[in-house]
């Protein structure tokens, strides 16, 4: 069963992601922070991440590194706004694997959460 951590403050996309992940059998565990990503990193076995760049006192680039750090192997797919360049060029200079529009992230999030 696939399973990844996402990284979201919103409560409505969280439930979004959950319901998603629960409808094609996968799990996702939900956090809020970078401390609880940590935790999350070391007491799991995901095999994404997904991370809102646009997350509530969330540094992108700190975030990354630190998934990078902990777990090499681990896929990261951040996604924001459109109009948040400046987040998606930060994620991408960063190391994330995948940078999407939100708007593309909902439409490929089955396939996401459902990778290996």
């Amino acid at each position: 069963m696939p399973h990844c951590i996402a990284i979201v403050s919103d409560l409505i996309f969280s439930s979004r992601i959950t319901g998603t992940a629960n409808r094609i059998g996968a799990t996702c565990q939900i956090v809020r922070d970078l401390s609880s990503l940590q935790d999350a990193l070391e007491t799991g076995d995901a095999t994404t991440v997904l991370m809102d760049l646009s997350c509530d006192g969330l540094d992108p680039e700190e975030a990354i590194r630190t998934i990078k750090n902990k777990r090499p192997g681990v896929r990261i797919v951040a996604f924001c706004s459109h109009v948040q360049t400046e987040l998606t060029a930060q994620a991408k200079h960063a190391g994330a694997d995948l940078v999407l529009p939100r708007s593309a992230f909902v439409q490929q999030l089955p396939q996401l959460l459902n990778a290996e």
